[in-house]
């Protein structure tokens, strides 16, 4: 449960009261150090990305080091990851399609699925006319209670409808490319799920929960750096 306490209190909701102690990772905007949780921003490209799409507000800290994944240098956040391709530029890795974390499950949390119904509806940039169409469904598709806190350029199309949680109907979900965005409708605060945190506890086997463990046992992510010097913290 330690990943989805620390996404509680990052809400403001009563983990913050139940867990006095628990620290929310924060860093003096000019500094690329987190000693919150140990590791540096190093790459120039990945800083700029990081300050120009919100900083640790949107992406929370980071939580590993440069590693080498899909030929390309990928850092890990708290909520998401980002990659630097071979020509610089910088994109978020979308972890939470198919390859990545598909899952619904995540630690007690009940999420939503990708809907092959939003999938089939969403605009293709070769169709005509495709800044009106993408406006259209983005219009039509992004829940008001999660666009406060998106922005296309990180947390990529809906993959599905606002969903609320089977178990916590105060908790409701929206799938992107890239992310989850959360709600809690009882303080109406919204914010991404830490897929950063969960995508590290898959590849290191570390603070994985169960219910996650069981549907990620077949991914070749799978304990994949259980032991690689990426996740060990570079600040002393």
């Amino acid at each position: 449960m330690r990943i989805t306490r620390h996404l509680l209190a990052a809400f403001g909701l009563a983990a913050a009261v139940l867990l006095p102690g628990l620290a929310i990772a924060q860093s003096d905007p000019e500094s690329r150090s987190f000693p919150d949780t140990g590791y540096t921003i190093t790459d120039d490209a990945i800083w700029a990305f990081f300050n120009d799409h919100g900083g640790a507000a949107t992406f929370g800290a980071p939580i590993s080091r440069e590693m080498s994944l899909f030929d390309a240098q990928v850092q890990v956040f708290e909520n998401a990851a980002l990659q630097v391709a071979g020509d610089g530029s910088v994109s978020v890795l979308p972890l939470a399609g198919v390859g990545f974390l598909p899952y619904s499950a995540f630690d007690g949390l009940t999420v939503p699925a990708a809907d092959p119904a939003v999938a089939f509806v969403t605009p293709n940039p070769d169709q005509a006319n495709y800044p009106a169409r993408l406006t259209a469904f983005l219009n039509a598709t992004v829940s008001p209670r999660v666009a406060g806190v998106y922005s296309s350029d990180v947390w990529g199309m809906p993959t599905s409808m606002l969903k609320a949680d089977p178990n916590n109907p105060n908790f409701v979900y929206q799938r992107f490319e890239n992310g989850i965005l959360m709600a809690d409708l009882s303080t109406g605060s919204a914010g991404p799920l830490a897929l950063g945190s969960y995508f590290k506890a898959v590849l290191t086997g570390q603070n994985l929960p169960a219910d996650l463990a069981s549907e990620a046992a077949a991914s070749p992510f799978y304990k994949h750096f259980a032991s690689d010097e990426a996740f060990t913290p570079d600040l002393g």
